[in-house]
């Protein structure tokens, strides 16, 4: 059998592969199968590319013109402004070509490594009333999907509480947003007398950069690892029907029969969940078992009440 060396490329190893499948009398359809696969030339090309941009990279090539995109308008304005000949036009038409001048902005995009989000500077002081070493400024960066936290107002004290993180979502994943955290303001703006609803709605219609102005917990709660549990469901569920659920769209709808994944057990009325074989990475809530189990049995016994069943005694 041949051998492949250090430097074989996958190209190489693929084509190796594809010598040395024998025809088998046991397994003659995958035989088949794979002997097709291996030999697709695309699959060959897409190796061969593979190769070329691994040996690029590991070159650590550095960019000639960090202004690429620049340096073409400079060069049509050029052409534009005196009498050209056939090949000077070609050459004006290829730079003018919509694919070649976004190509060279990507390039420039690379160059300048301005591909990361760019947030606003930091407030130059903070409020009086706020001692400077237990104020938190965190920075998210948002798209149109949700912040992944619910909050509540304390009752003793009036203060706007982070209630719970969502797995996955954007608060989550930054890891500097916690279960206890007070949240003081949302982008410049003051929440402390402002209703639940009024905050979330404000942090729904925030967009890209969202600063957040916290007072971190005492103490604050230590993570859950992933619990592993995954469950049937037996019955389904929609959070927008559902009135005693916290948020309506931090829920997850689920049909019977889908598999969930439950995340997080925490909360005894309301867990984290997520949809086996859902591409969406983010938890939502879901009714826990025991909290599900009340409402059915108040369902029933409520049923029972208002539809009484007659007994005949016997005479």
């Amino acid at each position: 059998m041949p051998v492949l060396s250090e430097d074989s490329g996958l190209h190489e190893t693929l084509a190796l592969l594809t010598s040395q499948l024998r025809p088998d009398s046991n397994h003659k359809e995958e035989m088949g199968f794979l002997k097709d696969v291996f030999s697709e030339k695309s699959l060959s090309y897409l190796m061969k590319i593979h190769e070329k941009l691994r040996h690029y990279e590991r070159q650590s090539p550095t960019p000639v013109l960090h202004s690429a995109a620049g340096l073409v308008e400079d060069v049509i304005e050029e052409l534009q402004t005196a009498p050209v000949n056939n090949e000077e036009k070609e050459l004006l038409q290829l730079l003018s070509t919509p694919h070649l001048r976004a190509m060279l902005v990507v390039h420039d995009t690379v160059a300048q490594k301005n591909f990361d989000p760019v947030l606003p500077p930091l407030p130059d002081n903070f409020d009086d009333d706020f001692d400077e070493e237990s104020v938190k400024i965190v920075r998210l960066v948002k798209n149109k999907e949700p912040l992944g936290a619910t909050i509540r107002r304390d009752e003793h004290t009036g203060a706007v509480i982070v209630a719970r993180i969502m797995r996955g979502g954007a608060a989550d994943r930054s890891g500097l947003v916690h279960v206890g955290d007070e949240l003081r303001e949302v982008n410049g703006i003051a929440v402390l007398h402002k209703r639940p609803e009024e905050i979330s709605q404000i942090l729904a219609q925030s967009q890209g950069s969202i600063t957040l102005k916290i007072i971190p917990a005492v103490k604050e709660e230590d993570r859950l690892k992933d619990s592993k549990v995954f469950m049937r469901a037996l019955f389904c569920y929609n959070p927008k029907e559902d009135r005693a659920i916290p948020c309506q769209e931090a829920g997850l709808p689920f049909k019977r029969r889908h598999i969930l994944e439950v995340v997080s057990q925490d909360d005894p009325t309301w867990w984290q969940a997520k949809r086996v074989g859902d591409t969406n990475l983010r938890a939502g809530l879901i009714p826990s078992k025991q909290f599900q189990e009340r409402r059915l049995t108040y369902r029933r016994t409520i049923g029972i009440q208002q539809n009484p069943k007659i007994v005949k005694k016997p005479l």
